[in-house]
């Protein structure tokens, strides 16, 4: 196939495979990372050991305190300082309260705080001069370094030069801190219980501390408590000899008022008042006798129309004891004459007598009768009487009325602001004796449900624990370091990889021949070892290549890598060494005219090359070299020129080609690398077929894809990827199932 007739290269673009990582390939990656996570268990393992060991052990205590929402009813009084809420705002102000300063610092001085070098720095460290800035575990290990070593790496802070009270005041605030440090206080949850626990160097010292909090946070709630109701008796106190003098005060005006105005009674009326009232009574009783009289006085004078029998169903009539007797003897005389009659008759003398009584009888009755009516108009008048006489008292004594409104309206006023003060003295009394009974009954609004006992063990962890957490966390950090490595790695590995990153085919694996003799080439060991595995890669290479146009084989192949030290001219000269093998007839150009490579393999001598040759220096025969050993001939390069991008595109180097094509079966070109040099874009649409080199674990992703992309800009055609100098064993660890895995791990299928 001539250059001309070559097809257009079809833009190739890399693929990547949007899959997870599946588990088999994160086992790869660990087994592979392996070195990595050892060293960092190991690491973190010891320094989590180192740091258990140094670490103080410290023991906590635990005590509970509850806030009481009870209140006693002992005494149903309301108290001056009212209990506790129960809402969360409330339990969560007293824990507050309990790890506040001001307890904390009072607590201290009553427990010798400042006197414990557990708690004073100054008494555990007498001789420092600098201030830690690092505490804990390592505290003690850093104290055996210099103080200008601390103060240089920043773990110490520089002395600063102050007064002796500043000292002790910093020592104070310092000591303070650390006490309070040790203290926890947390809520139970939604209950009304508050959780006290605190952490010290010594079991009974946390068990001390921790209870000392407690009931001084319950004595201090009690204490406020009886401290404020004395504080409120002792104003009542006060108050009440002021409002016992108002009182007195006022009940003196109250009735050195009544006496100036004769104000004697109870109900605070005067004496006119009083009569006045009186009269009126008198007045209202007596018309309604008058009136009364009256009304009888007219039904008797109309009986009297019809008769004194009619008068005499009159009341007073009838309950006259005159006439009842007389009506008595009337009635003896009527039954003495009905019984004389039945005996003697009508004449005789008996019964004249009676007639005659009777008419006395009679006339008596009418007499009485006559009497009675007289006596209650008599009563009517003298009541009339009595009425106006009263009407002209009732006339007198209103008269002086109008001046006793005005001292009752005084005298009211007066009352009213003694009845107030008497009101608000009896009320403060009232209160004040319920405070005085109060007081014995005054309970704090929380109490010690549980004691702390000194622990048993301590709460710190130990070397053990630390070892187990360091562990823990060191196998975890190094399986994310390894992830990590992994994922920034951009080394090329496998076939696969290749592929997926690249977009080409990968066409062989070419093995790191490790075991060279003096003085030996790689192509001379394939030679020597024709069934190794580098040599078997080197012709599956070639085999690849044969395939990638079954119908038209590439005869011209352009052998180039990104950058130099890839294993590009290595790769060519190898080609040539196994193709010649087969019979071929076999031409390697060296093309790399800038820095040529293919003199150092073969190590051959000669005085012409290819630049000569182009230059129409030099004949053909004269320029090739044949190596008897290997098989092929080349073109070396003896001289470099300063245009050779120029002489490699010219007219000359189109003929060379097209001549050699006609000497020899397969031609391979070993050019430039891609990157910093234009030289191989030059050759790329010349040739049949190009191989792009990638050395294994060392080109990355990036390099090459730039590199292809000079490739296409030129319209060259990549047959496929070569990866060289594969560590078999590394490869193996790597777990990618492809060819190099089965060079590496099947040697007696090679004699390398």
């Amino acid at each position: 196939m001539t250059p001309a007739t070559i097809p257009q290269p079809q833009s190739q673009e890399p693929h990547y495979e949007e899959s997870g990582l599946d588990i088999k390939e994160l086992l790869s990656i660990l087994r592979r990372r392996k070195g990595v996570i050892l060293a960092t268990v190991l690491l973190v393992t010891i320094l989590s050991v180192l740091a258990g060991l140094q670490l103080t052990r410290k023991y906590t205590a635990t005590a509970l305190v509850m806030i009481d929402p009870r209140k006693s009813n002992v005494v149903d009084v309301e108290s001056v300082v009212q209990g506790f809420g129960t809402d969360a705002s409330t339990v969560e102000s007293q824990v507050r309260l309990i790890s506040s300063r001001f307890q904390l610092e009072r607590l201290a001085s009553d427990l010798g705080i400042f006197k414990d070098p557990e708690f004073n720095a100054a008494l555990r460290n007498p001789d420092r001069t600098v201030q830690m800035q690092v505490v804990g575990p390592f505290e003690n290990f850093l104290s055996w370094l210099p103080e200008s070593w601390l103060v240089a790496t920043g773990l110490a802070a520089e002395p600063v030069n102050v007064t002796g009270a500043d000292v002790e005041a910093r020592q104070h605030e310092a000591t303070i801190e650390a006490f309070s440090n040790g203290l926890k206080v947390t809520p139970e949850g939604r209950s009304y219980v508050i959780k006290l626990a605190y952490t010290s160097e010594s079991a009974s010292k946390a068990a001390t501390i921790v209870n000392a909090v407690a009931n001084d946070y319950v004595d201090m709630l009690r204490e406020e408590k009886v401290g404020k109701t004395q504080l409120a008796s002792a104003w009542l106190a006060q108050r009440l000899d002021q409002l016992r003098s108002e009182v007195e005060i006022a009940e003196g005006a109250v009735e050195r008022y009544r006496a100036e105005h004769n104000i004697n009674d109870l109900n605070g009326v005067t004496l006119n008042t009083q009569r006045l009232f009186d009269v009126n009574q008198r007045v209202s009783s007596l018309r309604a006798d008058e009136a009364a009289a009256r009304a009888k006085i007219d039904q008797i004078h109309q009986m009297r129309t019809q008769g004194f029998e009619a008068v005499e169903a009159v009341p007073e009539v009838l309950a006259s004891p005159t006439i009842i007797s007389l009506r008595d003897r009337e009635t003896e005389l009527l039954k003495e004459e009905s019984d004389l009659r039945s005996t003697y008759g009508t004449k005789h003398p008996r019964i004249v007598s009676i007639q005659q009584e009777k008419a006395t009888l009679v006339a008596k009755i009418q007499a009485e009768i006559a009497r009675i009516l007289k006596t209650i108009e008599n009563d009517a008048e003298v009541t009339a009487s009595r009425i106006k006489a009263l009407e002209q008292e009732i006339v007198n004594v209103s008269t002086g009325t109008s001046l006793d409104r005005e001292v009752s309206v005084k005298l009211r006023e007066l009352e009213r602001d003694a009845d107030a003060s008497r009101n608000i003295y009896n009320s403060f009394l009232e209160r004040y004796k319920e405070m005085a009974d109060q007081q014995a009954l005054i309970e704090a609004d929380a109490k010690v449900v549980s004691t702390a006992a000194p622990p048993a063990g301590p709460s710190t962890p130990g070397p053990k624990l630390f070892g187990a957490v360091g562990f823990t966390a060191s196998l975890m950090l190094g399986t994310l370091l390894a992830l990590l490595l992994e994922r920034f790695d951009n080394g090329l590995r496998s076939a696969r990889q290749v592929e997926q990153a690249l977009g080409l085919p990968a066409l062989g694996l070419v093995p790191k021949v490790g075991r060279l003799r003096r003085g030996q080439k790689p192509h001379q060991y394939l030679l020597s070892k024709p069934l190794s595995a580098y040599a078997e890669a080197v012709r599956a290479a070639y085999t690849s290549l044969q395939l990638a146009d079954v119908d038209n084989p590439p005869r011209t192949v352009l052998v180039t890598s990104s950058v130099p030290q890839e294993g590009k001219t290595t790769l060519a000269v190898s080609l040539c060494a196994s193709a010649a093998t087969s019979g071929q007839r076999v031409m390697l150009i060296d093309a790399d005219l800038r820095h040529p490579s293919v003199d150092r393999d073969l190590g051959m001598k000669h005085e012409y090359g290819l630049v000569e040759y182009l230059a129409g220096e030099r004949e053909l025969d004269e320029v090739i070299v044949v190596d008897e050993e290997a098989g092929f001939s080349y073109l070396p390069v003896k001289r470099q020129t300063a245009n050779p991008t120029d002489l490699l595109g010219s007219r000359q180097m189109r003929e060379l080609h097209t001549e050699l094509r006609e000497r020899f079966d397969l031609i391979v070109i070993d050019s430039a690398p891609l990157l910093g040099v234009t030289d191989t874009k030059v050759l790329a649409r010349l040739v049949d077929r190009m191989l792009f080199v990638v050395q294994w674990d060392k080109t990355n992703r990036e390099t090459a894809l730039n590199s292809l992309a000079h490739i296409r800009e030129a319209r060259g055609r990549v047959a496929g990827i070569v990866l060289t100098q594969v560590d078999m064993r590394r490869h193996a660890q790597y777990g990618y199932g492809d060819v190099g895995q089965y060079y590496g791990k099947y040697h007696k299928y090679y004699t390398n």
